[in-house]
């Protein structure tokens, strides 16, 4: 079989099951937002003002100030992940799977807000990492991301060879 009909064989629409319930992606998007917006919360509200404040004045105010910065530039690797997720929950997907992200996005969220605490350094830290690899293992091994994948390289081309 040549490399176009196994592209072709891959990019056709795969008759899947009816979206209802829990299948539709507004209802997985929004559940996987309330999840991180449950965990982004709780993680900045673990630390109390005084632990942090003494914190502060324990390691000095310019190192207090990298490890917020720190974990500011940590939401941006946060959201990176999210927004992958995210584009991959516009497809049906089981429970079990849905369960796994947004594990992995909960930890992902968390961790930041233990780091600006300044009192759960390393447990942020582990959180932060351990949520980031796990997205990226989950979003790598789903077999629905290699299909969207395909799909749009499949319109791409198409649309390159129309110009032509």
């Amino acid at each position: 079989m040549s490399y176009r009909a196994v592209i072709r064989a891959q990019t056709q629409p795969a008759r899947s099951p009816p979206r209802d319930g829990f299948q539709t992606p507004l209802i997985t998007r929004t559940l996987l937002l309330a999840v991180i917006a449950l965990a982004a919360g709780g993680g900045m509200l673990v630390t109390d003002s005084t632990t942090t404040a003494q914190a502060i004045t324990g390691a000095g105010g310019d190192w207090a100030n990298l490890l917020r910065a720190m974990a500011v530039l940590k939401l941006l690797f946060a959201s990176a992940a999210t927004a992958a997720v995210l584009w991959r929950l516009g497809a049906p997907i089981s429970a079990e799977r849905w369960g796994g992200y947004a594990l992995a996005a909960a930890a992902t969220w968390a961790g930041p807000g233990l780091i600006w605490g300044l009192a759960h350094i390393g447990q942020g830290t582990l959180l932060l990492h351990g949520g980031l690899v796990a997205t990226a293992v989950l979003v790598w091994r789903d077999p629905a991301t290699g299909r969207l994948l395909s799909e749009i390289i499949a319109r791409r081309r198409a649309t390159s060879q129309a110009r032509r």
